[in-house]
Parts: C-alpha cells; structure tokens; sequence
C-alpha cells in the first residue's frame, strides 16, 4: 500500500514540476525544430514531411548550441511577421518579399511589420541606411568601423574600444541582444529562449525581477526593462489602444548617464554621444539643468516638463489630444502590473526615446527612422498632426 502512495505522490510531483516547467518556457515544440545533437540524420529533415522541421543546406551545419540555423534562419520568412516551429509562434524581422510602408511611418494595414520594423530594406545593400545591417547571413554589407556616435566606455560594462564590422550579429559583445560580455549571438542569448519571462508581461510584471537576466529581459535586451505586447505590436493600432508594448525611460535633468535600464540606454551602448557627454556631445551645453536649446534631439527626457507648449498636443493621427501613438511611441518612468497604458497624462509617461522615431531593424527610410523626414514640411495649412502625423505627432503646431 506504502508503493502505490509512493508511486502516486511521485506521479503526481512529477505531473506538477512538468507543468512548471512548461509555464516558464518561452519555447514549446519538439527540440528538433531548433537542435541536433550530431547533425547526422539521414535522411535529412527539409520540411516535406509532415511535421518535419526544415534544417535547410547540411552544409551549414554545425552551429554554437547545437543549433541547426542562426537568428534569422528562424526569425525570416518570405512574407508575414510570424510563423510557427512546432507549436511556438515566432515572430518574423527579415522577410525577402517587402512589407508595404508609408511615408508617414504607418504601416500600410495592420500586420506589415512588427514594433522593430523589418531587415529587408537593409539587406537590398544600402549598407546601414536604412536598417542596422548585421552580417549575419548576409543581412548587412560592410561600410563602416565604428557605430555612428560610438563611445566605447559609455555603457557599463564597457564595449570594445574599436569595432569590428565583420563580427556584427544580433546579439552579443557586437550586438544588441543578449550578454554583451559574450561574443556571438548564440553564446550571448544562450539559454533564454527557455526562461521564464512572466516578469515582462502587463498583467504580472515585476520591475525587481525584470532585466535580472537576459531571458528576464525586455527583448533579450540585457539589464533593459519594458513590458512586451505578446504578438510584437502585430495587431497594435496606429490610433491608440493598448496593444503595444511598454518601454522603460527616465526624465534626466542632466547630460549624464543614469538609469541604465531604459530603452534609449541600449541603444546608447553603441551610440553613446548622442546619449549624454560633456561638451558638444550628448543633448545639451551645458550639461547640467538640461533644456532646449538642444545640441542633439533629446532622449530620456519627460515632455510633461513641456507640455504647455505644443508637446502637450502629442497624440496619434487621427486622434484626441494624449492618446498614445504607435507610429511615435513614448515611455514611462515606472512601469507596474496592470498599469494605464493610454491615455497619456504628461506625468512622467510621455518620456521621449531613441525609438520614438527610429526602428530597430529596418524601415525604407534613412537613417532607419520611422517617416521620410524629408517630407516633414513645416507650415502646412493640413493639421499637421492628423494628416501629416511623423515629426509632428509631437510638434503638434509646426
């Protein structure tokens, strides 16, 4: 009788650790839609059975982590912005067939590209113009030595003191996800895609637990914190609403670096004397009791302290005064669970970012921004906000 217990409590425990195991896994599927373990199947998995993952050319085989393809082989497609690998949706950055774009930085129809906009421009060899061209398989070109901006001992831990072009992937030390104390983007995100990332989602986010490592990180982005729209911004309106994902930023009143977990930071990891520096570098001369005029277009800077002024029109098209745009996205200064997401009240939630106006990945217009700029005609008789919406989605009266 002491057996059958045993074999029941133990039946039973097991049941329970599966179970959480499975709660704080980002991935789910078959391991093979991921890894080998020798890459010696015959025949070879290429997709033409059901259920059978593609590994694609064998020659591309072995990769770190027992992987059977790098960060795009899973995160491009031919068109879309996500697909499925066994039972995980995953989101899509680089396709080879071009999303519809506007000029005005609205996605032609929901669904053309995600909140990081989309690597097919920077791939059609316009270096890194129009997108951050890495070189992992054969996204980017190379054109240059060091990240526009670089400061090498702005972030902590500091980056490498020169960079080295042909080694920029997706994360790791020359890259922006992952650990950047770890060279290459498999070794840098090692182990992520399996963490429990509950810390990061609106109805459970936790701001202690959040950018602790890189699974409990916005993105992968290590030590960044943010709260994440579950599907990448795919179904988010360019009106307003609430899906959308959540960035993290601070209201500086000096050029100095501060909080380091906010989405400008990141980018200011390669970017830094566009971030804050003494001098002509950073925001503002002198550094100190920051405000306009400005030497370079703030970041990490809270449009409540304006907003008497026309910042206090911020808005997306088409909208009242203070709903919250996804073409021009804002942050706050502390995020919570279950946090008011829109409207905003200019009251440390309208924080201005590096990604207000650029994507991450690629968009069809210089310098990786959100709009073409050169389109941004002031002195319009249209309301420039409602019908023009770019630049002036935040300089409501220009």
């Amino acid at each position: 009788m002491k057996s059958k217990n045993l074999l029941v409590t133990i039946v039973f425990l097991g049941v329970i650790l599966f179970s959480v195991s499975m709660a704080m896994a980002r991935v789910t599927g078959p391991c093979n839609n991921c890894h080998t373990m020798h890459a010696s199947q015959t025949p070879w998995p290429d997709g033409s059975e059901v259920d059978e993952p593609d590994w694609g050319n064998p020659s591309n085989l072995p990769k770190p982590a027992l992987l059977v393809g790098d960060c795009v082989g899973c995160h491009s497609a031919t068109t879309g912005v996500t697909k499925t690998l066994g039972t995980s949706t995953v989101p899509v950055v680089w396709t080879t067939g071009g999303p519809s774009y506007t000029t005005t930085g609205l996605v032609a129809g929901v669904g053309e590209v995600l909140a990081g906009g989309n690597f097919y421009w920077a791939a059609l060899g316009s270096g890194d113009a129009k997108g951050h061209n890495v070189q992992d398989e054969g996204i980017g070109t190379t054109g240059f030595t060091d990240p526009p901006g670089y400061k090498y001992d702005y972030p902590l831990p500091a980056r490498p003191d020169s960079w080295d072009m042909a080694k920029f992937s997706c994360g790791g030390t020359y890259g922006c996800h992952g650990d950047p104390s770890v060279e290459g983007s498999a070794a840098g995100i090692s182990g992520a895609h399996h963490g429990d990332d509950t810390c990061l989602k609106l109805d459970t986010y936790n701001d202690a637990e959040a950018g602790s490592s890189v699974a409990k990180s916005y993105r992968f982005l290590l030590g960044i914190k943010g709260i994440e729209d579950p599907d990448w911004e795919e179904n988010a309106s360019p009106t307003g609403g609430s899906n959308h994902n959540v960035y993290k930023g601070e209201d500086r009143t000096t050029d100095a670096r501060s909080d380091t977990s906010t989405i400008s930071y990141l980018c200011a990891e390669c970017h830094g004397d566009f971030h804050g520096g003494t001098g002509d570098l950073g925001m503002d001369n002198p550094d100190a009791n920051i405000g306009a005029p400005w030497l370079r277009h703030p970041t990490d800077y809270d449009m409540g302290n304006v907003k008497t002024k026309e910042y206090g029109g911020y808005g997306a098209p088409g909208t009242s005064d203070h709903t919250y745009s996804t073409i021009a996205p804002v942050a706050w200064v502390t995020l919570s669970a279950s946090m008011t997401i829109t409207p905003v009240t200019f009251s440390d939630d309208t924080v201005v970012t590096c990604i207000s106006c650029h994507r991450a990945h690629g968009t069809p217009n210089d310098d990786i921004l959100r709009w073409d700029y050169s389109l941004m005609d002031a002195g319009s008789d249209l309301d420039p906000r409602n019908n023009v919406g770019g630049c002036f989605i935040c300089h409501t009266t220009k």
